[in-house]
């Protein structure tokens, strides 16, 4: 019964995603693990698994109805990732495909399910290396160009395993209550202070939602980390892209800040950040457009900018991005991005420093937005502001780039410095 139940929800949720909903936002809030697991695999797989159903099909996979399409799609997953006998995935997906209303579509969901159960590893091993690690080819080759074969491999392969949560403790007490209670917390491994319950994740979220932890990927983290680093003592702190706010707090929580202002373009994001950040001193939050920020010029020692991006770091946990994105996009974001950036410099102190940061590892969102820089401004080398096994990879603008990994999403950094009056 709980396996249907978990079913009919999870294939409603995969309908709105396909529609245009957001996959975080339908499953926050406590998710059963198994509706999760279901929506999220067979986003991160779709391709993989329609590559396997298509050629069983009569009609286009893309003809069917929505709800016979997320059947089809949840029971091979079943099979496929979940390790569930063909039998048992095949006979719940017919239910479920009744109970959606497609009952005239059940006949047909169980003949190509049995089919595509029966040595769908051969088939699937035959496939193209993107098709076998479900990301679009446009992808496949852009990634094998700029990274090459083997490290955008092992990339996608881990952009494909779901990510574990990771947190920092608001409250330092909460963290060691955790321990006191027998809960084992590990360390992560080049992020200071993040840190999981892989036994026991459960229970790191009751202290999100209780507001004595934070939970973030541990590479948006580490830029809390190098913003420290940069910033120095006693520095004024600027975030012009701030919600939802993570970023922010930490560098907030780490200390160092004589004054610290944080700005996001929607209204309702900055509401939903506000109580976050009003909790630590000397913050101001306001709704501002970055190009048009209502600050002092060149009255900032460190101005992050976190901008808007094509988030190709981040399938690991919105894998449906990679079915929305279009080749063309990359360079639209660019070019939105270098505004924001040359609005960003205008904000920086003399011998402060501009902290570009983006969750895509696309070179034309990173490395090329910060390659043409206005005189009085310098490029800064990031290697002495990372933690130690930091697995970062350098870029042609003395950045540094994280491809997704077991540990972290892809992420990328650039700073630049402004030259201090003679």
């Amino acid at each position: 019964m709980r396996s249907s139940a978990e079913r009919l929800t999870a294939a409603r949720l995969l309908v709105r995603v396909e529609g245009g909903a957001f996959s975080s936002r339908l499953l926050a809030g406590g998710t059963v693990p198994g509706v999760r697991a279901r929506v999220l695999g067979v986003q991160r797989w779709m391709r993989a698994l329609d590559a396997i159903l298509e050629p069983l099909l009569r009609r286009d996979l893309g003809k069917l109805d929505p709800e016979v399409r997320a059947t089809l799609r949840m029971g091979l997953f079943e099979t496929m990732r979940m390790d569930l006998p063909p039998a048992l995935a095949t006979d719940g997906a017919v239910r479920l495909v009744r109970r959606l209303g497609c009952s005239s579509a059940a006949g047909m969901v169980n003949a190509v399910l049995r089919k595509a159960s029966v040595g769908w590893r051969e088939r699937l091993a035959k496939a193209e290396i993107d098709v076998q690690l479900a990301h679009p080819a446009w992808l496949w080759e852009r990634w094998r160009e700029n990274f090459g074969a083997e490290p955008a491999e092992r990339a996608m392969a881990a952009a494909q395993e779901p990510a574990a949560t990771w947190v920092w403790f608001l409250l330092e007490e909460a963290k060691e209550a955790l321990r006191e209670e027998g809960v084992a917390l590990l360390p992560h491994p080049w992020c200071p202070g993040a840190w999981s319950a892989p036994e026991d994740p459960r229970r790191l979220i009751q202290e999100v939602i209780a507001g004595s932890a934070y939970a973030q990927d541990p590479s948006s983290q580490l830029v809390a980390h190098v913003a420290l680093a940069l910033g120095g003592d006693s520095a004024r702190l600027l975030d012009l892209c701030a919600a939802p706010g993570g970023k922010s707090a930490l560098m907030l929580r780490l200390g160092g800040w004589s004054r610290a202002a944080a700005a996001d373009l929607r209204l309702t994001r900055v509401r939903l950040m506000r109580p976050l950040l009003e909790r630590m001193d000397a913050t101001v939050v306001v709704a501002a457009d970055a190009t048009q920020a209502p600050f002092a010029a060149g009255a900032w020692d460190l101005v992050l900018l976190d901008a808007p991006c094509t988030g190709t770091g981040t399938f690991r946990r919105h894998p449906e991005l990679k079915w929305r994105l279009r080749p063309e996009a990359v360079g639209e974001m660019a070019a939105r991005q270098r505004r924001l950036f040359l609005a960003g410099l205008e904000l920086v102190a003399p011998g402060g420093v501009l902290l570009y940061a983006t969750c895509s590892v696309e070179p034309e969102e990173n490395e090329e937005v910060v390659a043409d820089l206005p005189a009085g401004f310098e490029r800064v080398d990031l290697e002495t502001a990372l933690p130690d096994n930091v697995p970062w990879r350098p870029t042609e603008a003395s950045g540094i780039r994280i491809l997704p990994c077991k540990d972290g999403d892809g992420f990328t950094m650039h700073a630049v410095r402004r030259s201090a009056p003679a």
